[in-house]
């Protein structure tokens, strides 16, 4: 079984992100709300819980999970 890359899961503080505080683990991008693919209800406490982010710089597709 292959274990999944860590960097595709990063766990962050949702005032942080919507300020472009987050770096896109990849490449240290600032990475925010613009770059949301999409948004998941599934995880708690307050919805959205996580959201799949594209960074613009590398492309690659990552799951930022909010904290707080």
């Amino acid at each position: 079984m292959q274990k999944i890359d860590e960097r595709r899961r990063i766990t962050v503080d949702r005032r942080a992100f919507t300020h472009y505080e987050i770096a896109c683990p990849f490449c240290s991008e600032n990475v925010g709300p613009r770059f949301v693919t999409r948004e998941h209800l599934d995880i708690p406490p307050n919805p959205p819980y996580a959201a799949t982010v594209r960074c613009p710089r590398c492309k690659e597709e990552f799951e930022v999970v909010f904290t707080g």
